[in-house]
């Protein structure tokens, strides 16, 4: 009973300091986040990883979903050939859900690895289902969350087909509303080009005055980026 205690009272102190997730207010789903994320963690085991560990394999069937309790996850594709390549397709935050694909039963379309220390919650296949089968607003937020991440995915694999290395390298920039550290290698590997022209652009970049570079390798945007490079 201490040990069940334990658990209920470390995720309901992960669960209170979650910021909200960025959902429009007007959505049905709005406010069951907090019902949602508390039934989803109160089934599972709280579990503590180090920066680069593994957690899904892309082809790999899995059993489990992920409930991202603290750090940032990478989630990416890899290439099959001699030459395997790299590209990020999200990165995953507080309060966000991977791993959904397990509950189809299908194997896994995408990697994904932590980029520092990080906390999940790590809640069985067949529990999620169970929840699911007498919640239909669990199944509706867990799709929610599922379209959501094939949202981004796709949004970044046209950018990664139909658009140059600059083109994509400003979205990333734009788009970060809190920017995250990252060398020119994470850089290239986000939106799948050479670490040198990444190196290249945004050497342009800082002596045109539209980036600034500041310690602890974060880049910010200080004024408009030109449309072409």
């Amino acid at each position: 009973m201490s040990v069940l205690l334990k658990r209920l009272r470390l995720c309901r102190a992960y669960i209170g300091a979650m910021t909200p997730l960025h959902l429009s207010t007007s959505s049905a789903i709005d406010c069951l986040k907090p019902d949602f994320l508390n039934t989803l963690v109160q089934q599972g085991h709280i579990r503590r990883y180090r920066k680069n560990t593994l957690l899904i394999q892309g082809g790999d069937v899995g059993a489990y979903i992920y409930v991202v309790l603290d750090g940032q996850l990478r989630e990416f594709a890899m290439s099959q050939d001699s030459k395997p390549r790299e590209i990020t397709l999200s990165i995953a935050v507080r309060g966000d859900v991977l791993g959904l694909l397990a509950i189809e039963g299908g194997p896994h379309c995408a990697s994904v690895i932590t980029l520092g220390l990080a906390v999940c919650a790590v809640v069985g296949v067949d529990s999620v289902r169970q929840l699911s089968g007498q919640d239909p607003m669990l199944s509706m937020a867990l799709l929610e969350k599922a379209l959501q991440r094939l949202r981004m995915a796709t949004e970044t694999t046209c950018l990664a087909l139909f658009s140059d290395a600059y083109s994509r390298l400003s979205a990333l920039l734009q788009r970060q509303h809190q920017p995250a550290p990252m060398t020119h290698a994470q850089i290239a590997q986000h939106i799948g080009c050479s670490r040198e022209m990444v190196s290249r652009i945004l050497k342009e970049l800082v002596l045109g005055g539209y980036v600034v570079r500041e310690p602890d390798k974060l880049y910010r945007v200080c004024r408009r980026l030109p449309a072409r490079w």
